[in-house]
């Protein structure tokens, strides 16, 4: 047998151990598992030892791109919507995420590159101790197995690098014609001229009309793309608008809230606008920011802000979403553009590019929880 598929077929094996240890501690570490099985409750459990988000909490940079250990969940969140020289579309997301279980870290990392039919996705898992992670202050820089994301200066510029196992691929359009379509990888430099955009009160983002249910969030989503990706048998030269999030907190869910729908659109060249709409059993809380590129921010109040989505039947994720700011003169018909971008890794939501025409037209990306 040959060593490359020797060493895919131990990666594996390593991801699924990985997956079952960290998903059974999740299940059990509390002593039992949340009633109505949904395993982003699962990690909303409370637990006193780590520090819940305040609005006294100061953020400061480069300190906030850094591990924030002090609370139980964290994650670096970066979407990109692309095209190739031919003008295929193409979307992709890499995100690292760090969770607490007792007084262990864990961090694991999931990434997809999609174009407009099909969808392919590969997770990472790991722990500082064992050497299968580092993550680095000044500059940024963080290393989970194979996938890296260095920084030259604080966040940006910066060089990203993941998917399929490294050596399975050549670099300089020099490929395998023995590997199956199923293997890609991404290669992408990033940089971005603005500073960040805090969410919420100065970073401080509510995620519940009464309940202490919050998180410290930040954002970037005027980041220029360009790169390579290797798609479908051969490597493609690739530009594009990426979106970077942060957010590192101790509380996700309240038990009235089943999961929510996020929204991150490009408006046009100077206008980005992020919506969320977190679903609940009572009253839905929704935020909204409109972004410039000049660095300015315009935090939406919540009323008005008007969020429906349109599903098929035997569907289990809305097609379409209607998204309304009439205050701004904004109203959106959000459209789906791939239903197979949905990510399976224990914890499964949707993750995937979007159109949009109305008042304004362009591309973005949804994320939606809390469906199956």
């Amino acid at each position: 047998m040959k060593i490359g598929k020797v060493l895919s077929i131990c990666l594996a094996i390593s991801l699924f151990l990985a997956v079952l240890i960290l998903f059974s501690a999740l299940f059990f570490s509390n002593g039992e598992k949340n009633s109505d099985g949904n395993l982003i409750k699962i990690l909303s459990d409370n637990d006193p030892q780590f520090q819940l988000a305040s609005e006294e909490n100061n953020i400061g940079f480069p300190q906030a791109h850094w591990p924030h250990k002090s609370y139980k969940h964290e994650w670096w969140y970066l979407t990109a919507n692309l095209c190739n020289e031919s003008g295929q579309r193409f979307a992709t997301q890499w995100t690292l995420f760090r969770t607490a279980i007792d007084d262990k870290h864990w961090y694991f990392a999931h990434a997809a590159l999609a174009d407009e039919q099909q969808h392919f996705a590969e997770f990472r898992e790991g722990r500082e101790e064992l050497g299968t992670v580092e993550v680095i202050d000044t500059p940024f820089s963080a290393v989970i197995n194979d996938w890296t994301w260095l920084s030259s200066a604080d966040l940006f510029p910066a060089q990203l690098n993941y998917g399929s196992p490294q050596y399975l691929l050549q670099s300089e359009n020099v490929v395998d014609a023995n590997l199956p379509k199923t293997h890609w990888r991404a290669n992408l430099s990033l940089s971005a001229n603005k500073g960040f955009y805090l969410q919420g009160d100065n970073g401080f983002s509510v995620k519940h009309l009464s309940e202490n249910i919050a998180s410290h969030y930040y954002s970037q989503p005027f980041i220029e793309v360009n790169g390579e990706i290797y798609w479908q048998g051969s490597w493609n030269k690739v530009f594009g608008r990426a979106w970077f999030d942060r957010e590192w907190g101790s509380a996700m869910l309240a038990e009235d809230q089943q999961g929510w729908d996020w929204f991150s659109l490009r408006l046009n060249e100077q206008q980005a606008l992020m919506v969320y709409r977190i679903r609940s059993q009572k009253q839905d809380f929704i935020y909204g920011n409109l972004m410039n590129s000049d660095g300015s921010s315009q935090v939406i109040s919540s009323s008005d802000i008007v969020v429906t989505s349109a599903q098929i039947p035997n569907s289990t994720y809305p097609e379409s979403f209607t998204l309304t700011v009439e205050k701004m003169a904004i109203k959106l018909n959000v459209k789906i553009i791939n239903d197979q971008q949905v990510m399976r890794f224990g914890i499964e939501y949707f993750e995937g590019m979007v159109v949009f025409t109305g008042t304004h037209s362009g591309e973005g990306f949804v994320e939606m929880t809390g469906y199956q």
